[in-house]
C-alpha cells in the first residue's frame, strides 16, 4: 500500500515559533508564579517573559522534558503538536497549572486528550487568540492558550484576544 501525502502536508512541521508579543500577552494574562517550567524553550520567547528563576527544558540543548520529574506550579509553553497527548500526560503529572498554546482542534479532535482533561486536569480557561495566521503561524486553525488545572472538574470560560498579522 502506498500512502499519498497531500500537497497541503508537504514540508509540514509541528514546530511553530511564537512571536514575542503573543508570548508576552499570554504570560501577562495568566501571570504564572511560584516554580515555573518552560518545557519547550526553543528560541526563548516564552522563557524570556516568564519570572526570573523559571526552569526550562529543550531537547536540542540536551534537556528532554519527558525526563524532567520535579513538581512545578506552572508550565507555560508552545509544545510540539505531533506528540501532544504525551506532552499533556507528562505536564499534568508534574504541574498544578499548565498553559499550552495549541490549535483548538488538537484538543477537541482527540478522545484520549479529552479523557485526560476529564480525569486529570480540567480546563479553567481558553484564551482564544484567533487563527494561527493571526499570531504568525503558517496555519489557519483557531489557536488558544488553554489553562489546565490539576484536579479541576468545573466549568470553564473563553476569553478572546485579537492580534494583528505581522
Amino acid at each position: 500500500m502506498v500512502m499519498t501525502i497531500s500537497t497541503a502536508m508537504k514540508g509540514y512541521t509541528d514546530v511553530h515559533y511564537t512571536r514575542p508579543d503573543v508570548a508576552r500577552a499570554i504570560i501577562n494574562h495568566y501571570q504564572p508564579s511560584g516554580k515555573v517550567l518552560e518545557p519547550f524553550r526553543g528560541s526563548c520567547v516564552f522563557y524570556n517573559e516568564l519570572p526570573n528563576g523559571t526552569l526550562w527544558c529543550e531537547i536540542e540543548d540536551g534537556y528532554d522534558f519527558f525526563e524532567f520529574k520535579d513538581k512545578v506550579d506552572w508550565i507555560v509553553t508552545n509544545p510540539t503538536w505531533s506528540n501532544l497527548t504525551e506532552v499533556m500526560e507528562h505536564a499534568f503529572s508534574i504541574a498544578d497549572n499548565t498553559v499550552l498554546l495549541i490549535p483548538l482542534s488538537k484538543l477537541y479532535s482527540s478522545p484520549p486528550r479529552l479523557k485526560l482533561v476529564r480525569k486529570v486536569a480540567g480546563i479553567r480557561e481558553q484564551l482564544i487568540l484567533g487563527s494561527g495566521r493571526d499570531i504568525g503561524f503558517d496555519i489557519g486553525f483557531p489557536m488558544a492558550a488553554i489553562h489546565f488545572q490539576s484536579g479541576y472538574h468545573g466549568s470553564f470560560f473563553n476569553t478572546y484576544m485579537s492580534f494583528e498579522k505581522k
